[in-house]
């Protein structure tokens, strides 16, 4: 015979509507009598009704992580699209951030285009979504506004939305103020597109590093991308080359950006670090498992993740609540493909 709430309630010692206030996440019930009713259901197996569930609360428990896209036709791991370690190592952040919870998470890649609308949040049954990724419109997020769905945005900051972010300007100038301080006086930096407001941010810390040390300004030369990929930092570091530039030390803006300089690096027989350093911007499987292990200004991009589920959970408790804007700070890690000259 299957386990009732009922059965719940009396192996707990409580009412039917404690055990109630419990499964629905209330803060109602003070945390003594909610773990006497977690380890009820626990030990007795009980599944709650989610059908039922979703008629009383008018709740899902069903959250969405829309990852934002310009490569949706192309195998994400191509050398010529955008990697996704930035879905990967974030939505491990989110698992983990939601493992207490009782919410569900369902995933879409995503390429915005004109009035268009994923179709996790045109079912309309979400009770909130993880944006990820700057690849979207205002149109985009005041649609999703009109739709009254909470949603957080990851990556990027947004005034008058939740987000959660890296601090972009701290990562250009740790990045910058590293390589000169280890001696580098001619360095390339391979940086995102100059559309991307992450990507100006990344430039003015990287003037305050040269400011604070008192550093040729000449000492770094940068150059745009066209995209986060493999092949766009190939090809931006080619044209360095091309227009004859020798740089001691290449800082890619992106762990996708870093892997095709040094693919252009190695097709021309140099050797990193001994002939050239470099350091990357991110941290992700393709930083610790390239030869050598780079050396990398981390994104934390787990805590990203972690930080975004707590603030879509107060979002939908408390939809009224001022919105969120927090910034982590980045970090260095020091490996193997930065050699001080």
């Amino acid at each position: 015979m299957a386990v009732t709430i009922l059965d719940v309630a009396r192996e707990a010692g409580v009412s039917k509507s404690t055990v109630s206030l419990v499964i629905n996440n209330s803060d109602r019930v003070k945390p003594e009598t909610q773990y006497k009713v977690r380890e009820a259901i626990k030990k007795l197996g009980y599944t709650p009704n989610i059908a039922a569930r979703e008629l009383t609360t008018n709740r899902t428990h069903t959250l969405g992580l829309i990852f934002l896209t310009s490569n949706i036709n192309q195998k994400p791991y191509a050398f010529t699209s955008i990697c996704e370690t930035l879905l990967y190592d974030t939505s491990n952040g989110i698992y983990a951030g939601l493992a207490d919870s009782q919410y569900s998470l369902l995933v879409e890649r995503f390429s915005v285009t004109e009035n268009s609308m994923p179709e996790l949040i045109k079912n309309r049954r979400l009770d909130g979504v993880f944006l990820i990724g700057g690849l979207f419109t205002n149109h985009f997020i005041e649609t999703l506004q009109k739709m009254k769905i909470p949603f957080v945005i990851i990556g990027r900051q947004y005034e008058g939305f939740d987000s959660i972010s890296v601090d972009t300007e701290e990562v250009g100038y740790m990045g910058a103020k590293y390589l000169l301080e280890q001696g580098h006086k001619k360095i390339a930096f391979i940086n995102g597109p100059i559309t991307s407001s992450n990507s100006l941010k990344k430039v003015d810390g990287i003037q305050r590093a040269l400011r604070d040390l008192d550093a040729d300004p000449k000492s770094v030369e940068i150059i745009y991308s066209d995209s986060y990929s493999g092949l766009s930092g190939y090809n931006a570091l080619q044209a360095l080359w091309e227009q004859g530039l020798r740089p001691d030390a290449v800082f890619g803006g992106s762990d996708g950006l870093t892997s095709g300089a040094s693919r252009f690096l190695y097709e021309r027989a140099l050797r990193i670090p001994d002939d050239i350093s470099v350091l990357g911007y991110e941290d992700s499987i393709l930083a610790e498992y390239a030869t050598p292990a780079l050396t990398v200004i981390d994104a934390h991009k787990e805590d990203l993740g972690k930080e975004a589920s707590f603030v879509l959970i107060n979002r939908i408790k408390k939809p009224r609540a001022k919105a969120v804007s927090l910034t982590i700070k980045p970090s260095l890690i020091i490996r193997d493909s930065v050699r001080s000259r």
